[in-house]
């Protein structure tokens, strides 16, 4: 039997994206400059790609023509969002996530896979003072952005034009149908951003501490509401987008990992640098990854929809620690 060609293997891999031969003819047409007719001859082998134009096909489609070639190694190809753009501005970061997104949202009958020890970054954009705190902090922690530096929190001190963006990752987020899986430790890492960020006079005012933690309870009862419906919701809406299925598992201990599947296209992201992330659509990776999911859920409770017990001690656990960093701003109770 004829081993396939690394032509044959390339376009294997792209046919696999494209609901249709066609769709990817066209695409293909474009991105080469040929007409149908040499696109079809290179498809049969009856053509040769050239080397530039499998480089230029290799980082159009963001895929390693090493693992077309050395399949049985365990060499496997990522790419990193911060190698693509600098993180100069809030603006920059939500441009990278919109655009992965938008290109979700093309992709028919996709879903995606979350697993994380906090809460996905697309809930604390359900309120706007969560999402520029976390913006603050990581301004301040990962991207150097200089007037973070040098100003105490406050809630409008973040760009206009970055908290929109935030709200155009929510909406589009709302679309996507979900599986996550999470633990009581969600909120601990901006519970104890927020104490830090007190204690060290980076947030001056008290009443500004005190109203995140208001806007974290609050989020507890909306992703409440989310998981009791099955379905992702504004806040103060009752209206149904994408189906949501949460999971709590205490036994597993891992950074934002994200598994992108639909019967056309399928990726993995994985956080690295935290909010930065990697990013490969490998299929050793993505098998791998489902795998892993796949056991994980094996022993995991379910929270969503008939699981009214176990939903509503879990959220009760969420609330309560929010309430007792509330004490313990107050000086209710002992640090």
């Amino acid at each position: 039997m004829k081993t396939p060609s690394l032509q044959e293997h390339l376009f294997g891999v792209l046919l696999e994206r494209y609901p249709s031969r066609t769709e990817l003819v066209d695409d293909l047409c474009k991105i080469l400059s040929l007409g149908k007719d040499a696109i079809y001859r290179r498809l049969r082998a009856e053509s040769i790609l050239t080397p530039d134009q499998m480089a230029l096909l290799a980082r159009h489609y963001r895929l390693s023509l090493d693992s077309l070639i050395f399949r049985e190694t365990n060499t496997v190809l990522f790419t990193f969002n911060a190698f693509d753009k600098e993180v100069k501005s809030f603006d920059d970061y939500f441009q990278g996530i919109l655009d992965h997104l938008k290109k979700l949202l093309t992709i028919p009958d996709v879903r995606i896979w979350y697993a994380s020890l906090e809460i996905p970054i697309f809930y604390y954009c359900f309120y706007p003072e969560l999402i520029a705190f976390k913006l603050y902090v990581w301004g301040r922690a990962i991207w150097d952005i200089p007037f973070t530096r040098q100003t105490p929190f406050r809630p409008d001190l973040i760009p206009p034009s970055a908290l929109e963006r935030a709200g155009e990752l929510l909406q589009l987020y709302l679309q996507i149908p979900s599986l996550q899986m999470w633990s009581l430790n969600i909120f601990d890492n901006t519970l104890n951003q927020i104490a830090y960020h007190w204690t060290s006079g980076q947030i001056r005012d008290r009443e500004d501490a005190l109203m995140l933690l208001d806007r974290l309870e609050q989020l507890t009862h909306h992703m409440g509401e989310m998981a009791a419906a099955g379905a992702k919701m504004a806040v103060g809406s009752s209206r149904h987008h994408a189906s949501l299925e949460l999971f709590h598992n205490e036994m597993i201990y891992t950074n934002n990992t994200i598994l992108v599947e639909s019967p056309w296209f399928n990726g993995v992201f994985s956080a690295f640098g935290n909010p930065n992330f990697l990013f490969s659509n490998d299929d050793r990776i993505v098998a791998y990854t489902r795998h892993w999911f796949e056991g994980v859920l094996s022993r995991s409770q379910p929270l969503t929809l008939g699981s009214e017990k176990h939903r509503n001690w879990f959220f009760g656990q969420l609330r309560e620690k929010v309430q007792t960093a509330r004490k313990r701003m107050a000086g209710e109770v002992l640090p």
